[in-house]
């Protein structure tokens, strides 16, 4: 059974367990464990500039109270966390970092945290509709949070429309990627969760005192020695890998990009300040599955292939259409099927496909889709999904960080042609959907960040029978995001209409 964390007014919080402890209070009998994040996680560190952050913004839209159920207020918020952060103990935790910067950071518990210091309340100005929504998310997207405190905070937003209310939370990419974050969002705010185990593994719920700091230098010292002893054999294992999947590029009958600036110069690629826009469209979930039944195609290759047609329209209105097609950057998870869902890190590998937005036809977008993600995928399995996972995880923070910094100004001073044009990300949560003090969650909508040189990334949600699209972009690349959705949902009828099947009004752009 896992202790809520304790609270008093103006003191510091502490997180307890008292699974495993001693009688009369004495040592836990359970081993201390300490987690090094890994360079999956601490690359998300080092990409960060005062033009891209590593800030993910999540939100949960709460239905109107109904009979007998009281509006959520910032203090029965606190006191909700309280109760469930024992069950997500990375977001207790901050980052302890190597002396010297030799290796990777620790994350450890924080003897300072306090809940209040992570949760805010805010309003929406009147009317509090789409329009106030959209541009009070879009002022916050450009957030850099504190990474000496544990990587997260939530604004409880009040003034929607309907008596809704929003929990928009800023994690930081570093604490987990976007299956992670729906873990942590489902441990932290579904009433079922209070019935189950904690999904974090014993080790995780376990104490992460800090280490001494000579201590944390000589044993990452020892560790980073054994670890380049081994470069030799993982650089000829990733050499002959590279060759197989060069000789299976060169054979292939559909062309797939490489890493190494292969995408066409775009406007979307145009981000190199702070500016942010946001919009999302709602797609009716009932509609793509239909063009995938009349397809036979996955369900993200017709989300994809929607994107596509949305992107056509929009860029060809601007004058901005390119002759070639876009690249799209695809993150997919890497956990082991029928894994627990996670509550923390980054476990996930990415694939770059050709995005048909030359295509003019939507049922030859669709397929020229499809056939682009199938030989992506197949090339990513002959390359390795662990491969570039296995190299970030043995780079030393120093260097990885001049890597970053490097390929981020080549990106900004247009030195280097761009590995992609656009990053599109796909989560999905359990069919049933979740409800918080009885409340049900009306919509679950992610914002991935937006990186420098790259100024549109979309996230996509499917949730009960939605599909919510979130649009983040740097206004130099789109403008007017709220365009885009109404693009994306006109592409969505369009393919529905291409294959017989007659599209419904259910779609919504925001």
């Amino acid at each position: 059974m896992l202790a809520p964390l304790s609270r008093c007014e103006g003191a510091r919080t502490a997180l307890v367990r008292t699974e495993g402890a001693t009688p009369g209070g004495g040592r836990p009998m359970h081993r201390t464990a300490r987690r090094r994040i890994a360079g999956s996680d601490a690359g998300f560190l080092y990409i960060e500039s005062p033009s891209q952050t590593s800030t993910c913004t999540h939100v949960v839209i709460l239905g109107a109270p109904g009979e007998n159920q009281e509006r959520l207020t910032r203090e029965a918020l606190v006191d909700h966390l309280v109760q469930r952060l024992p069950r997500v103990p990375a977001m207790t935790r901050r980052l302890q970092h190597v002396p010297g910067r030799i290796g990777h950071a620790l994350l450890v518990d924080d003897d300072r945290f306090d809940v209040e210091d992570h949760v805010r309340h805010d309003a929406l100005p009147l009317p509090g509709g789409d329009a106030e929504y959209d541009a009070w998310i879009a002022d916050r997207l450009a957030l850099h949070l504190d990474t000496s405190r544990p990587l997260w905070q939530v604004t409880l937003l009040d003034g929607l429309a309907g008596g809704r209310q929003a929990l928009v939370f800023a994690f930081h990419h570093t604490l987990a990627d976007g299956a992670g974050l729906l873990g942590i969002l489902a441990e932290l705010l579904d009433d079922r969760a209070a019935t189950r185990p904690p999904w974090a593994d014993a080790d995780e719920l376990a104490p992460h005192p800090p280490m001494r700091p000579t201590a944390l230098f000589l044993a990452t010292l020892t560790r980073q020695v054994v670890v380049w002893l081994t470069m030799p054999w993982l650089l000829l294992v990733t050499i002959r890998r590279f060759r197989r999947v060069r000789r299976v590029r060169e054979a292939a009958a559909v062309a797939v990009p490489n890493a190494g600036g292969s995408a066409p110069r775009s406007v979307l690629n145009t981000s190199t300040d702070d500016r942010r826009a946001f919009a999302r469209a709602t797609l009716p979930l009932a509609e793509l599955r239909a063009v995938r039944r009349a397809a036979g195609t996955p369900l993200s290759d017709v989300v994809l292939a929607v994107v596509a047609g949305g992107l056509r329209s929009h860029l060809a209105e601007r004058g901005e259409l390119p002759d070639e097609p876009l690249v799209v950057n695809v993150p997919i998870g890497h956990d082991a099927p029928g894994a627990t869902p996670r509550v923390s890190g980054n476990v996930f590998c990415n694939f770059y496909a050709m995005l048909p937005t030359h295509v003019a036809d939507p049922c030859a977008r669709l397929e020229a889709t499809a056939a682009a993600t199938a030989e992506a995928k197949r090339q990513l399995d002959v390359q390795g999904r662990d491969t570039l996972i296995t190299w970030l995880d043995r780079i030393p923070p120093a260097l990885g960080a001049w890597g970053a910094r490097t390929m981020a100004e080549q990106r900004l001073t247009g030195e280097a042609a761009p590995d992609f044009n656009l990053i599109v990300s796909n989560l999905k949560v359990p069919d049933d959907g979740w409800t918080m003090h009885g409340r049900r969650v009306e919509q679950v909508i992610f914002s991935g960040p937006v990186a420098d040189g790259a100024g549109l990334n979309l996230t996509v949600v499917g949730y009960g029978d939605q599909v919510v699209v979130g649009i983040q972009t740097n206004p130099s690349a789109v403008a007017d995001p709220v365009d885009l959705a109404s693009r994306l949902h006109a592409a969505l009828v369009e393919l529905a209409d291409a294959y017989d099947h007659a599209p419904t009004d259910q779609g919504q752009v925001a």
